[in-house]
């Protein structure tokens, strides 16, 4: 007999919340409303030019075959390149490990990492898909509160608490999802003297607004660092992303990719090789707007009566600590769709810390978001 009770393992794997609020939205929509979506990490951009003039050429020579499982060699040579030019890291071409979209290689490195059983440290929040990847994976996801006093940045102290003989990787991600902090150098230094194996997932590093982009393997070599195409060159759709890790890991890693995706969209790579080489001045021209957008923001909110009470400084999101504290964040999020058309997303998507809080992605026109904030203090819904 065919039930629920066979895929009962999986209970413990959560939905996205804000797929649920994007439903909604979408349904409304569809009914005639005018919806305002600050719910996703969706640039609004068109992908760069010459992604798509790359793509074109690829189907002229029908170039949609199996590769190396390790990604095309010249655009593994072109992600090199890209981490000395704009991060001052110098990694061989031997490093890299291209797949379909970042995800994948979230799993893949903390079961490179953390046998079944072992510990992964995460901050609370932290991306709405990092518990359950650790869970896939077999290990314990062990939570590390972020707090608001603080300014979300990361407390190495409380951390160093935290760690067991079963502690075997720490993930993070700066410039932050779902905060929008940068990680100060004292605490990527801190991280590194703990001589643990760290996942550093890079996906928001070139949207780093105040300070110079970074990686995690400045401060490390004993580390996997995860980044790809889907933020600063606004390529979601297009799912390419890579890993760079030690030679030593590389061989588990290969292995692993093959036996679960062979290889990475041929196309796609040499439309990733094509932006790398001839894209950089329109994805820069890119995180302007979304910078000048970043300083809107937070001054309208201010001038609106929803001070965030910090400075998110990468990414293009902002935290928002509501002051209703009888209503949960979900439930808040519905209530402010159905009153108002805009899409948010609940805090609750990020963690148990994120419960109380609300995340706005500024990855929208100026004038949409002048629209949303207006409708969205008007409703008195998120001002005391």
């Amino acid at each position: 007999m065919i039930s629920t009770a066979q895929t009962s393992h999986l209970d413990s794997i959560g939905t996205f919340l804000a797929m649920e609020i994007f439903t909604k939205a979408q349904k409304m929509a569809a009914q005639g409303r005018d919806i305002i979506h600050l719910e996703f990490g969706e640039p609004d951009f068109s992908a760069p030019l010459d992604a798509a003039d790359s793509v074109r050429k690829s189907m002229e020579k029908n170039s949609a075959g199996y590769t190396f499982s390790q990604g095309l060699e010249g655009l593994r040579n072109e992600i090199a390149k890209k981490y000395e030019e704009d991060y001052g890291v110098k990694i061989l071409p031997e490093q890299v490990l291209v797949t379909n979209g970042s995800s994948l290689l979230l799993y893949l490195a903390i079961r490179l990492l953390a046998p079944p059983g072992s510990q992964v440290i995460l901050t609370d929040p932290c991306y709405a898909c990092y518990e359950n990847i650790v869970r896939l994976a077999g290990a314990e996801p062990v939570l590390i509160k972020l707090r608001y006093e603080d300014g979300f940045q990361l407390d190495t102290d409380e951390l160093k608490k935290r760690v067991t003989a079963k502690t075997k990787a720490i993930l993070i991600n700066s410039p932050m999802n779902p905060t929008g902090v940068v990680f100060s150098s004292e605490v990527m230094q801190s991280l590194a003297d703990l001589d643990i194996p760290v996942i550093s997932d890079e996906i928001y590093a070139d949207l780093s607004f105040e300070d110079s982009p970074r990686s995690f393997l400045s401060f490390s070599k004993q580390t996997i660092a995860i980044n790809g195409f889907s933020k600063y060159f606004a390529m979601t759709g297009w799912r390419l992303g890579y890993m760079i890790t030690p030679k030593e890991w590389m061989s588990a890693a290969d292995r692993l990719h093959q036996n679960l995706m062979i290889s990475a969209t041929e196309f796609v790579q040499e439309a990733g090789i094509s932006v790398l080489q001839k894209s950089k001045v329109y994805c820069e021209k890119m995180k302007a707007e979304f910078n000048r957008r970043r300083i809107f923001v937070l001054k309208r909110m201010r001038e609106l009566g929803m001070d965030p009470g910090y400075t998110p400084t990468g990414a293009f999101y902002v935290f928002y600590k509501y002051p209703d504290s009888s209503k949960t964040s979900l439930d808040l999020c519905h209530e402010v769709l159905e009153k108002t058309g805009v899409a948010i997303a609940p805090g609750r998507d990020f963690g148990a810390m994120g419960e109380g809080y609300i995340r706005l992605s500024y990855a929208q026109s100026m004038e949409n978001i002048d629209r949303a904030l207006t409708k969205l203090a008007d409703s008195k819904l998120l001002t005391s």
